[in-house]
């Protein structure tokens, strides 16, 4: 259920800051803007903010050393991450790190919406030792077969098809069929929520 939630937005964009915020207006929340990782480091956070959406490349200060300085001072909030096409291993990054979940952009904004009032809803950032395991997940997983497997690991850690094509002595067009039958088995459209997915299930520990 929509929820009126306090979110702190970061991101140098400004484009993408003025829309973004005015989404989650839309949706009944309230947001606090922030310029880039150092000013929303040294701000006076409200003790009601209830979710932080943090962009993972800005100048200075990036998304994963904003993470890290959250951890250091036992902030334990949740954070959504934003990320860009092939930043993959980042946004794992920033899971490990203790982030609930992630977004590639461009996104839909009933995805960012939903996610949003998710992380609020749950208040589960684990500050230490990364998300916790989802069995749904490691059933999903376990289903795969050894070469559907071998294209996720592949995708958890950002690599094209053809780079994984290479280093497993197969051609572009099998790693293709490979992902299609993965996605398919895992009931998700496309390499973000496969990675996420990969990530409940623990592969991205370690």
């Amino acid at each position: 259920m929509p929820g009126d939630f306090l979110i702190a937005l970061v991101d140098d964009d400004d484009a993408v800051r003025t829309s973004t915020a005015g989404l989650l207006r839309h949706a009944g929340h309230r947001v606090q803007s922030y310029t880039g990782g150092a000013e929303f480091l040294a701000s006076d956070l409200p003790e009601d903010l209830d979710c932080i959406l943090l962009d993972m490349r800005m100048p200075g200060m990036d998304g994963l050393s904003v993470m890290r300085a959250l951890r250091e001072r036992g902030d334990d909030r949740p954070v959504l991450v934003l990320t860009g096409h092939g930043d993959v291993p980042m946004a794992v990054e920033a899971m490990r790190l203790g982030a609930l979940d992630f977004l590639e952009k461009p996104y839909p904004p009933k995805e960012l919406v939903e996610a949003i009032e998710r992380a609020c809803t749950l208040r589960t950032a684990a500050a230490e030792g990364g998300p916790a395991v989802n069995r749904h997940a490691v059933q999903k997983v376990a289903a795969l077969s050894e070469r559907e497997r071998l294209v996720l690991l592949g995708m958890l850690k950002g690599q094209p098809n053809k780079i994984i094509a290479w280093e497993a002595g197969l051609s572009v067009r099998t790693v293709e069929t490979y992902r299609a039958q993965m996605l398919a088995k895992l009931g998700v459209r496309g390499t973000a929520q496969a990675v996420k997915l990969a990530i409940a299930a623990g592969l991205g520990e370690g």
